[in-house]
């Protein structure tokens, strides 16, 4: 890890943000649902008669426009998908839900092409509405999602701790509005990375602490650019504690996108229906 990026690390203190930030930006979100676990039947020559897990998803991904001037929002782009996610290919139509290969028939793995397959329709989302913002606020981390080079992975809860000694302790430090210089990792997928508190909640501890990527193709003036772009852009966009139980990190954006998506998801019932009558034409 580097965390010379910003300052020298005897020098890490909170930083402000800037007092002019981007204009535009666009946030990036996206849902998921498994809508059935179905059987397959197998008829090759090498497993005749066995049976295999297979998952009926559907997911969508969308991006809501923020012009910050007014405060403006507005969705600018969603879509939907759906697949049957197995290791063996029924062999005809299952419905709603297009067969989508995967190597292993472990459920974990399953899962996991899955949230793949949501990844690439939130990058796919992104690509069509990014380069009209100064930044794209992508909702998780930002990894398979680093293509454009004024995007940031945005995560809001911490399962593993990057820094150590004082310069964790400068994360506790942080005001409402103010950010940690930025680091760069460099273990599993390399990346640069900062964290920022949020208002509306205690300044103590971790309370509202988000944190968030930048790609590692980016130089280290860049990805410090983005970060000073979050600080100024982000914390008036934090939820309220009345309205949002996991505010104030779930940004106010992200909250209503993520509700609109879920609805275009459809009626859970009627697709469960269209599953069962596949499974009775493909004899799964």
């Amino acid at each position: 890890m580097r965390t010379e990026i910003e300052l020298d690390p005897e020098d890490w203190r909170p930083i402000d943000a800037p007092a002019k930030g981007p204009r535009r930006i666009v946030v990036v979100d996206g849902v998921r649902r498994i809508d059935a676990r179905v059987e397959l039947l197998d008829s090759t020559p090498e497993h005749p008669g066995e049976r295999w897990p297979g998952l009926c998803v559907s997911w969508a991904a969308g991006a809501v426009a923020c012009d910050l001037d007014g405060h403006v929002a507005a969705v600018a782009e969603a879509d939907v998908e759906r697949g049957l996610f197995a290791a063996v290919d029924p062999g005809a139509d299952f419905g709603r839900y297009p067969y989508r290969k995967v190597e292993s028939a472990d459920p974990g793995e399953l899962i996991s092409a899955a949230q793949h397959a949501m990844a690439a329709l939130e990058a796919k989302v992104a690509s069509m509405v990014a380069m009209d913002a100064e930044l794209a606020v992508l909702d998780g981390p930002l990894r398979g999602r680093d293509q454009l080079s004024n995007s940031v992975g945005y995560i809001k809860s911490h399962s593993r701790s990057y820094l150590k000694g004082e310069q964790n302790a400068v994360v506790e430090k942080l005001a409402p509005g103010q950010r940690t210089p930025v680091f760069h990792l460099v273990s599993g997928w390399p990346r640069y990375t900062w964290y920022l508190r949020l208002p509306g909640t205690s300044s103590r501890g971790w309370s509202g602490v988000a944190r968030l990527e930048a790609s590692d193709d980016l130089t280290d003036e860049a990805a410090i650019s983005l970060a000073d772009a979050t600080a100024a852009a982000l914390p008036p966009l934090g939820s309220a504690a009345h309205k949002d139980a996991r505010a104030p990190q779930n940004l106010t954006p992200i909250a209503g996108l993520e509700r609109r998506l879920k609805r275009m998801l459809g009626d859970p019932r009627l697709l469960l229906r269209s599953v069962r009558a596949a499974s009775l034409e493909t004899g799964a």
